[in-house]
């Protein structure tokens, strides 16, 4: 059996130091083909019959580098054949994330490539992912959340593991220079990434640039972050927990995937949590911490019912009568909806239907949600949809136009309540704010010969487009 060298006695130790995995558990291994994961293959195949690991290798192609990102998957493909190590290869669709959520590329890939170990590792049936982060990585990572401003979660960097354990980096104790020192001697094959020598992104400017020049001036600077991280982890781990148990009380989802946070429960945590609630919340909404968006939100906890502001392209946050609402875009603006009579639909939160009565009933019909209107009106198209800026209608029993945003104004409805409201439309027309009010051109009157009948209540358990 060929004798174990240095630095695989030391991922050895580290892995038992760190209670990173467990003998006879099976790994999954986060490889794209560069030189830091092809370290962490060729490692963890020699210490596969020493540890009795079961491995399998996951790569992802972020297919933004065209003919070398598809080099990049057959050489791991090619690579894990050699090793007899199970490989499985995804392709997810960076720019089209961006385009649909308004983050920038660096956090879109981070996020789909995540979501993407973790399905692998469910297929699988795998205990652990293990990415190949370096204490290099980790120094770099806490000097980019210092600038950033993002608080004690921050100053923690890299954990060895996830709280949870389904991710861990055994690699974490060793520099980038170790590692290329390892390849070289063992003679290990990788590929090189063009873009990381692009100095238009932030960690590789600070890698490249901003570190050497203050290590320049400060020997042993990586060293020193990666011991602030060090110590960092336990209070890190302890802060967490009580900002889990704030959250629980504070921040909740509700039906129509808005995101409330209770600011009158928020005034009474103590000041030390509230900048690491911002922060998890954050986290929790794929959008990365900075002190900027930090302190803009202790502002709007400070500011007037109606005060918004803009957190990321697809997220805003606003103050609206004790809590702060966090509205996620694609959560919030479904498509128009053609409608038929008949027919019965579920909109957001709403269940809408519309039917002809057997006859023209009285104008008003006291029942809260019901209206009835004239079918004469009503021009050829009927479709649901959410309002939108600059919308007006004629509310009903007045004679001039009124904006939906005033009339929402005048009617109290809170800010986050108002993207869930349907519009029932007629030939670009408003007939309904439905369950709210009518428009008057609409209305019954002595001369009408049909009626349709309108409803909107609270959603139920129904199919959508079943019959009436």
């Amino acid at each position: 059996m060929r004798r174990m060298i240095r630095f695989e006695a030391r991922v050895k130790e580290y892995i038992r130091v760190q209670s990173l995995l467990n003998q006879g558990q099976s790994l999954l291994l986060a490889v794209s083909g560069g030189i830091d994961s092809m370290v962490l293959l060729h490692v963890f195949s020699l210490l596969r019959e020493p540890l009795d690991l079961h491995l399998s290798v996951v790569h992802v192609n972020h297919q933004l580098r065209g003919d070398e990102s598809m080099g990049d998957e057959q050489f791991v493909k090619e690579m894990c054949g050699k090793m007899h190590v199970p490989c499985y290869s995804e392709l997810i669709d960076v720019m089209s994330y961006v385009h649909d959520h308004g983050v920038s590329k660096q956090l879109a890939a981070r996020k789909l490539r995540y979501d993407c170990f973790e399905r692998v590792r469910r297929q699988t049936g795998s205990d652990a992912v293990a990415t190949a982060h370096h204490s290099d990585d980790n120094a770099e990572t806490v000097l980019l959340n210092i600038l950033r401003g993002t608080g004690i979660r921050g100053l923690a960097g890299i954990p060895p593991k996830r709280s949870q354990g389904s991710i861990i980096r055994p690699l974490l104790f060793a520099t980038r220079k170790e590692i290329e020192a390892y390849a070289s001697e063992q003679g290990i094959r990788y590929r090189n990434d063009s873009s990381n020598r692009s100095l238009k992104y932030r960690r590789n400017e600070l890698r490249h640039c901003i570190l050497p020049a203050l290590e320049s001036r400060h020997a042993g600077l990586a060293g020193t972050l990666n011991q602030i991280a060090a110590a960092m982890v336990n209070v890190n781990e302890r802060m967490r927990l009580m900002v889990d148990e704030q959250l629980h009380s504070l921040f909740h989802q509700d039906a129509q995937g808005r995101f409330l946070l209770n600011h009158d429960l928020l005034n009474h945590v103590p000041d030390f949590l509230r900048d690491e609630i911002f922060v998890e919340i954050l986290h929790r909404l794929n959008i990365e911490p900075s002190e900027k968006k930090i302190s803009a939100l202790r502002r709007l906890c400070t500011q007037s019912t109606g005060r918004e502001m803009e957190l990321s392209g697809s997220v805003s946050a606003f103050h609206d009568r004790g809590h702060i609402v966090f509205m996620v875009r694609e959560n919030i603006l479904p498509e128009m909806r053609k409608v038929e009579f008949g027919r019965n639909y579920e909109y957001r939160d709403c269940h809408v239907s519309i039917s002809r009565p057997e006859q023209v009933p009285p104008a008003y019909t006291g029942t809260h949600g019901v209206e009835y209107i004239d079918a004469g009106r009503l021009g050829k198209q009927l479709i649901l949809r959410p309002w939108h800026a600059g919308d007006w209608f004629i509310p009903l029993g007045m004679k001039k136009r009124k904006k939906l945003s005033d009339f929402f104004t005048d009617q109290k409805v809170p800010r986050y309540q108002k993207t869930s409201i349907p519009v029932l439309e007629s030939d670009g027309m408003i007939v309904w704010i439905c369950g709210k009010r009518l428009d008057d051109r609409f209305k019954l009157t002595d001369r009408t010969q049909t009626a349709i009948r309108l409803s909107c209540r609270p959603s139920t358990s129904v199919t959508h487009d079943e019959p009436g």
